[in-house]
């Protein structure tokens, strides 16, 4: 639903006649890449009391090879350079009639979901196991179809699959854990650079995103949608959520609640725009670009930019494509904490190699 006079606004809409020269792309700034991993490659963090409990629900079930979950939450980093996949929850999953495989038992939204091989300690590398797994999920056909298909709200869950293999044995008083995972997500990059300011038509929703107590901290939340242009080329914000924006001829995007235009969530909201098949009417200017506008939490004044994906492939129109990032560590856990071992350590960080 359009906010205030933003039907109005909509109603008696006309889009230009002419589709070229709709905004001065003349550049007023440095050039930017946005990319998952154009400042750091993604961290992993898995806490100790999901993987207690998946090793415990491995010995219980006396199995050498045991399917399982771990579920968690992927979060943007508090600089905005990159993101966290935190898995604090063992979920020992469950068989679906139908299904050759486990399934999740309890899934909530937002919740990244991880597959996991639980091995005992074997003549098999953890490598190769967990490589084995990577292999078998390629091409990504869910992470294909969150991207391009669906017509849900892209949460950052969506942009980045993991797979995680534990490999462990049992000594008198302690466990020693191998830990391999590997992630595919987009590696679509988007070079920005900011651009003259274009006129936008006032509406309560632009007011709402402008409003000094926007700026107030704990306020602001994070918004986004699409631009649509009238015929004297003025930008019309429609929300996410308005259905009329999957037919209307769409400019660009706007988000809000982020500080730096380098944020993960602004790239994976330009993928949005660029490979979403619920789009209909996409219109990029004679060099391929489209708009951004950002309402950042620390300006007032909303930021323009001009966007560019890839070149489309001939005769496929924009190719998604995707890369694999591997890690490995090895930790070991004791029945009994030693005076020694810190409580920090209750949490495994896994960079990417």
């Amino acid at each position: 639903v359009l906010l205030g006079s933003s039907m109005n606004a909509l109603t008696s809409l006309s889009f230009p006649k002419s589709r070229t020269a709709l905004w001065d792309g003349s550049p007023v700034g440095e050039k930017l890449c946005l990319h998952l991993c154009c400042h750091r490659k993604p961290r992993l963090v898995l806490l100790e009391k999901a993987l207690r409990l998946a090793q415990r629900h491995a010995r219980h079930c006396n199995k050498p090879r045991l399917h399982c979950f771990f579920l968690g939450s992927v979060s943007v980093d508090a600089d905005e350079e990159g993101v966290t996949v935190t898995l604090e929850r063992f979920d020992p999953g469950r068989d679906q009639p139908g299904s050759s495989g486990r399934v999740p038992s309890t899934l909530l939204p937002g919740d990244i979901l991880v597959p996991c091989m639980f091995s005992a300690q074997t003549e098999t590398s953890p490598e190769g196991v967990i490589q084995s797994e990577a292999d078998s999920c390629l091409p990504p056909q869910a992470l294909q179809q969150s991207m391009t298909g669906s017509r849900q709200t892209l949460d950052l869950s969506q942009v980045i699959k993991v797979r995680v293999g534990v490999v462990y044995s049992q000594q008198s008083d302690a466990a020693a854990f191998s830990l391999s995972w590997s992630s595919v997500s987009p590696s679509v990059r988007v070079d920005i650079q900011p651009v003259r300011a274009v006129p936008i038509i006032p509406t309560a929703l632009l007011r709402s995103l402008t409003s000094v107590s926007r700026l107030m901290p704990h306020t602001g939340s994070r918004q986004r949608g699409f631009l649509t242009m009238d015929q004297t080329r003025k930008l019309l914000l429609l929300l996410e959520s308005d259905p009329k924006a999957s037919s209307l001829p769409l400019v660009g995007l706007w988000l809000s609640g982020v500080t730096y235009v380098y944020s993960p969530q602004v790239w994976a909201w330009c993928l949005r725009f660029l490979f979403s098949s619920a789009l209909q009417d996409r219109v990029f200017s004679e060099s391929r670009c489209f708009l951004l506008v950002l309402f950042g939490s620390t300006h007032r004044a909303p930021q323009f930019f001009q966007c560019r994906g890839p070149e489309p492939q001939p005769g496929s129109g924009q190719q998604l494509d995707y890369e694999l990032l591997t890690a490995t560590q090895c930790i070991t856990l004791y029945q009994v904490r030693p005076q020694w071992l810190h409580r920090a350590d209750e949490a495994f960080l896994l960079n990417v190699a």
